[in-house]
């Protein structure tokens, strides 16, 4: 597989794996269609890819596969989110869905934008539970609180003490890096402390591997420029998609 056509799918299975429940469905030809389940997620975390020789596929079978995997034997309705690459979301047919976000892809393509080191440090201990304040203020879709302490994460702090602006990661590999938790607080924002904490994490993850990712809502225009400036292009658009199951 590709990895930014199949970006999502690709970290589960060679990533996540200790996280993930994978399913594939078989043809004549071999596979047709996989689909994977991230556990310890806020929400119910779905990604599917399908061979393009395919056309268009149904998730419901394989939905129902995962419901009898994980346990789910109530019936009751859950509400979930599958992340596929726009292509493939267009051939796939999901049950009740209400809502659809285009998410970008963008990979460091030029460290030359970085802006030099700020003050940032990294969190730990007692900084933990401010960091989860911040991004329960920001209301980070992704964030768990685990990664603070699996993942390199770092912020920056006002004069006062409080924790204003915070950066880390959502895969943190040889293969690839995927920043995430980025963000900063609301009453800071506008003056470059996006630009900074964002700079100081991708140096931290370049030193990890040269293959530097981040996601980004396309409707998020502000934080959209602000990656560009610093090198970032988008390589692939990704759907977020709500459906009930």
């Amino acid at each position: 597989m590709e990895l930014e056509k199949a970006y999502v799918f690709y970290g589960n299975l060679r990533l996540r794996a200790d996280r993930s429940l994978t399913l594939v469905e078989t043809g004549d030809k071999g596979w047709k269609a996989a689909g994977s389940y991230l556990q310890g997620m806020p929400f119910h975390a779905f990604t599917f890819h399908v061979r393009e020789e395919e056309g268009t596929y149904s998730v419901e079978g394989m939905l129902e596969a995962f419901r009898a995997k994980l346990g789910m034997e109530d019936r009751s309705v859950r509400q979930g989110v599958i992340t596929a690459a726009e292509s493939c979301v267009e051939r796939l047919e999901i049950p009740h869905e209400f809502e659809r976000r285009t998410l970008l892809l963008m990979k460091l393509t030029n460290r030359e934008g970085l802006v030099p080191r700020g003050e940032s440090y990294f969190i730990e201990g007692s900084k933990g539970k401010d960091a989860e304040q911040l991004a329960a203020t920001i209301g980070m879709l992704s964030f768990r609180a685990e990664e603070v302490n699996e993942m390199p994460h770092i912020a920056l702090n006002s004069e006062e003490g409080d924790t204003i602006a915070m950066a880390g990661f959502h895969v943190y590999e040889e293969d690839f890096v995927e920043i995430g938790n980025v963000g900063t607080a609301a009453g800071h924002r506008k003056k470059g402390l996006g630009m900074q904490i964002t700079s100081d994490i991708c140096r931290i993850a370049l030193q990890k591997s040269p293959n530097v990712y981040l996601c980004v809502f396309a409707d998020n225009e502000a934080a959209i420029r602000v990656y560009e400036k610093l090198g970032f292009v988008t390589v692939e658009r990704y759907m977020f998609v709500t459906f009930q199951w």
